[in-house]
């Protein structure tokens, strides 16, 4: 095992972010990713949200990587902005690339979750997709997701869970901070801890093949299944809308 896909808590507690490894850097890149991760995850959304989002919405991706996910979001939610923020600066590039497909605009900007360079209450919606888990001080993202979300406006959050994080197969390919996982209804709590209200018919929890240790195969061939975690939650959570 790689000593540094193990981030030590006093070390991740002082890391903004913790980089990914060389492994899940490739990884990001590939059609599973896409394909099996990424897009469905979208679809998810949409279906959860139930045409809730009108008009032709601002969003914010938040950790765009190489923006993937543009093409998608312009698909499904048609809105009239686009702005992608990755705190690494070697994919920024490759995001202002892919935003050139698309026909709304798009704006690409390296920086960070904790500190967007965006006005008070100018976002509609947050596209934050397996971004939390990766991050050491959630509390705070979230703080600044609040911020910048309009009264009303919704984030779309997805993310990995502990016990996947926390299995063998991600601990020696992925680097993630280790004392900041969680499970999914302790990520709901984390969220409406932080004011945003999140609906029980806005959650959905599941356990995708790749994220079992067989990768669904016992599934396939119709064997017992156990109950366990969930590997992944989604959820919409939203900003209560200004009073009066």
């Amino acid at each position: 095992m790689n000593s540094m896909d193990l981030i030590p808590k006093k070390q991740a507690s002082e890391q903004e972010w913790v980089p990914e490894s060389r492994f899940g850097r490739w990884f990001l890149t590939t059609n599973i990713w896409f394909e099996y991760v990424l897009s469905e995850a979208v679809v998810d959304f949409k279906q959860l949200l139930n045409n809730r989002v009108s008009g032709t919405p601002q969003i914010l991706d938040a950790g765009c990587h190489q923006g993937l996910a543009f093409d998608l979001l312009e698909k499904y939610f048609e809105p009239k902005t686009i702005i992608g923020v990755d705190v690494d600066k070697g994919v920024v590039s490759l995001a202002r690339e892919a935003a050139k497909r698309c026909q709304c605009e798009v704006k690409c900007e390296n920086g960070t979750v904790y500190d967007l360079d965006l006005p008070d209450s100018s976002i509609d919606v947050i596209f934050s997709h397996q971004l939390i888990h990766h991050l050491s001080d959630q509390d705070r993202a979230l703080e600044e997701y609040y911020r910048v979300l309009t009264p009303g406006g919704i984030i779309l959050i997805g993310e990995s869970c502990r016990s996947f994080i926390h299995s063998l197969p991600v601990r020696l390919l992925f680097r993630h901070p280790l004392y900041v996982q969680k499970s999914a209804d302790e990520y709901v709590e984390l969220v409406k801890s932080h004011g945003f209200t999140v609906d029980d018919e806005d959650i959905k929890t599941s356990r995708p093949w790749w994220s079992r240790h067989d990768y669904g195969l016992t599934e396939l061939l119709g064997l017992p299944q156990k109950k366990r975690e969930p590997t992944e939650v989604l959820m919409i959570a939203r900003k209560p809308e200004l009073n009066g």
